[in-house]
């Protein structure tokens, strides 16, 4: 038995994240975190957590001694976004039928332009979640994104296709459902996509 306990101890020791640098994980700020391992974690769920601080720390940086919140440079906020974007793909190619990780590939693909890229993993969230009232209001930031003027072309206007406007109105029905008044600030009545998509989920609540 006492053989069997230091055979296991010594095990145990040489996969520790502290002697192994095989089984670490860079975190978004620099450091490591001990990856999913399939004994005791989804691997799938782990990457796109971490792809999702990527994405949504986007913003921030911190200077290394005082700790202090500071202004990212932008070629800082496009390696976050890429990084964000490789760590996602990672987790979906573990778990594809994920649709929030489609959202959050899309969101991630948004941040650097790959417009097409967005668009194809918006279509395959909406095929895999249809009437998901949490991913709906992620969802619809996406259509404004294709929709609206873009910061670099105030005059251009992407089209939508019927079925970006079919599969956007049902995420309109759910949130006018489930949470109107969230939907009324999602987008204001003034907004374009309002004018476009609010008339088609009436039409089609009425029929």
């Amino acid at each position: 038995m006492l053989i069997g306990a230091v055979v296991n101890f010594a095990a145990v020791f040489k996969t520790s994240p502290a002697f192994n640098s095989e089984v670490r994980a860079e975190s978004v700020f620099g450091g490591w975190r001990v990856p999913n391992a399939a004994a005791h974690y989804d691997r799938s769920e782990y990457m796109l957590e971490l792809g999702y601080t990527y994405l949504f720390e986007i913003g921030t940086t911190y200077d290394p001694v005082t700790g202090e919140p500071g202004i990212i440079s932008i070629e800082e906020l496009d390696a976050r976004a890429h990084k964000a974007q490789d760590l996602i793909k990672q987790s979906l190619r573990l778990d594809p039928a994920n649709a929030s990780g489609w959202v959050y590939l899309a969101q991630a693909q948004g941040r650097i332009s790959e417009i097409e890229a967005m668009r194809n993993s918006l279509e395959r969230s909406w095929e895999l979640a249809p009437n998901n009232v949490q991913l709906a209001p992620l969802r619809l930031q996406l259509v404004m994104q294709i929709y609206q003027t873009s910061m670099h072309a105030p005059e251009q206007v992407v089209a939508l296709s019927d079925q970006e406007i079919a599969s956007a109105r049902q995420d309109v029905l759910i949130l006018r459902e489930q949470s109107p008044r969230y939907l009324e600030s999602l987008i204001p009545e003034s907004d374009p996509v309002r004018a476009l998509l609010d008339d088609l989920g009436h039409a089609n609540s009425s029929s």
